[in-house]
């Protein structure tokens, strides 16, 4: 095939990519979550202002801060649309990347079917208009992989350079250095210089990442300090937040020793790979669920494949869930998994393979022929993908204005302890304390990180680990807890504190103080309840 072609084929597949990301995205609301704190970490670095947050990297915002430099607005949603094109140009351009690391394992035809499988995946196409980190952190370790598989091991050091960019914009970067390096050391053994290699890729690696570690030994006093440092080894995430507001630290022996070696296998690596496996296979839907477990069966004798490259691969996928998992047991967040998706993108595209090549042999077409049935697949991936798109709820206008709205009468009313909500709620919480009682742009990192903006109003938020109403509020009488937020549909997290929202009555020290319906709300349907400890007692008593 023609390289003019390929381009061509490339920008085509691109452009049908972009006009999903667009149908996502709105323009029209401000971040609110995690890409707040990434964007406004970005404008105070954009003012000279580098101390490193203390619950996540430095790398994206430090990307987004050029860009933030070269702007002079005085409305923070410019700000937000910014740092959204840009995740969506990144996650754009990564499909030319996939394309290339296509190349490694097929010859251009399935590579496109790879471009394409990672272009129409619905979740990174939702994932990159967030203005969060993850398409930033794909692209890195897509070219970190891509650099390991060349034939000469020299390119291990621009592999590991990868690596360390992985490592700047999140986190959990660090286990890529662990991966590259296994996948390295069991790829290249044989090489005399592979050694050599690895030790100078390992020190331009140290040198990379050595400005972040200074900074957060400079901070923190520990150079990998991290707010989950210290509180991971927890039975759940209610109580890995509630340890975290509490300082309560944990570690692996202090947690063997109350529960046992056993339950620390099970909780932090069986279930850990259980969860991986669950959110591995919703994150494939519409098509790659198919499609993986047949890669997987038919790459153990891929014969279209160099071994070399198809082992590799493997211990990429494997090292990668094995050293995620005692994360994943705790916080089973479908990101944690997406820039894992290429790898088990390129094993998809095996069957397909299979089935044109071989399969369609039987009733000899030409070549003309399987290509048609090749734009079939493709189309139908378009299809389905378009299909599953359409499910996802783009931000409802009135659902946001009414959570910004509640947000403003949280922090004007609500004197004391809430109980973190996970229902959505008191989503604009910090968008509020930020945007409308401080000037954004002299936001500083530093004293939002230690509370001293935050701590400015009545209002906060705190968690309890708990198993029901009453154990929560028992746990949370001596934390000062004083409100419960309640929402119509049960969330994931505190499940029995939204069953008070249709039974109330029978929870009579529980104060019902806020009623979204009786405001006027149309989509937030939520309760605020204060708890009376006072009744609370002599319910408990007159009970047991």
């Amino acid at each position: 095939m023609k390289k003019k072609n390929m381009i061509y084929y490339l920008i085509c597949i691109a452009s049908i990519s972009l006009c999903f990301k667009l149908f996502l995205a709105d323009f029209s609301m401000p971040v609110n979550s995690d890409n707040l704190g990434y964007v406004l970490n970005g404008i105070a670095h954009s003012n000279g202002d580098f101390d490193h947050p203390s619950a996540r990297s430095i790398g994206w915002s430090l990307f987004l801060s050029p860009f933030f430099s070269l702007m002079n607005s005085n409305d923070f949603l410019d700000y937000s649309n910014v740092a959204k094109i840009i995740s969506i140009g990144i996650s754009t351009a990564t499909i030319f990347l996939i394309y290339k690391v296509g190349r490694k394992f097929f010859d251009e035809r399935y590579s496109l079917v790879a471009a394409c499988l990672f272009a129409f995946l619905p979740q990174l196409n939702y994932n990159s208009v967030m203005a969060l980190s993850e398409p930033l952190f794909i692209f890195s370790v897509i070219t970190s992989f891509y650099f390991l598989l060349n034939s000469k091991s020299k390119f291990i050091i621009i592999a590991l350079i990868f690596a360390a960019f992985s490592y700047w914009i999140r986190l959990n970067g660090i286990i890529l250095f662990l991966i590259v390096s296994i996948t390295y050391i069991l790829t290249f053994k044989k090489s005399r210089i592979f050694l050599k290699n690895y030790g100078i890729g390992l020190v331009v690696f140290l040198i990379i990442i050595s400005p972040m570690l200074l900074q957060k030994y400079e901070q923190f006093d520990d150079p990998f300090y991290s707010s989950y440092q210290g509180t991971i080894f927890s039975e759940n995430y209610e109580e890995l937040i509630s340890n975290i507001s509490l300082n309560t630290k944990t570690s692996a022996s202090l947690y063997i020793e109350n529960n046992g070696i056993l339950d620390f296998i099970y909780t932090f690596f069986i279930s850990g790979f259980i969860n991986s496996v669950i959110l591995l296979s919703k994150i494939s839907f519409p098509y790659l669920f198919i499609l993986i477990p047949l890669g997987i069966l038919f790459s153990f004798r891929a014969f279209d494949q160099k071994s070399q490259y198809t082992k590799a691969n493997w211990i990429f996928i494997l090292s990668s869930i094995f050293l995620m998992s005692f994360i994943l047991s705790i916080i089973p967040e479908q990101r944690f998994l997406f820039f894992l998706m290429p790898f088990l993108i390129l094993f998809s595209v095996i069957p397909i393979q299979r089935v044109t090549e071989y399969g369609l042999s039987t009733f000899s077409l030409s070549r003309k022929q399987k290509d048609i049935f090749l734009v079939i697949v493709i189309i139908i991936i378009i299809i389905l993908s378009g299909l599953f798109t359409l499910r996802y709820e783009k931000l409802d206008p009135v659902l946001e204005n009414e959570k910004m709205d509640f947000a403003k009468y949280a922090l004007e009313n609500l004197h004391g302890n809430t109980l973190r909500d996970f229902g959505g709620a008191t989503d604009y919480i910090n968008s509020v304390i930020l945007l409308d009682h401080n000037d954004f742009q002299d936001f500083k990192i530093r004293s939002w990180a230690d509370g001293t903006e935050r701590n400015k109003f009545a209002y906060q938020e705190t968690s309890v680990s708990a198993i029901n109403i009453e154990d929560l509020v028992l746990k949370g009488e001596s934390l000062n807890l004083n409100y419960l937020i309640s929402n119509q549909h049960t969330t994931f997290f505190y499940p029995y504190i939204d069953q008070v929202y249709h039974n109330e009555k029978q929870y009579p020290y529980l104060i019902k103080i806020f009623d979204s319906s009786e405001y006027g709300y149309e989509k937030l349907k939520i309760k605020v309840f204060e708890i009376n400890y006072e009744k609370f007692h002599k319910n408990f008593e007159i009970k047991n």
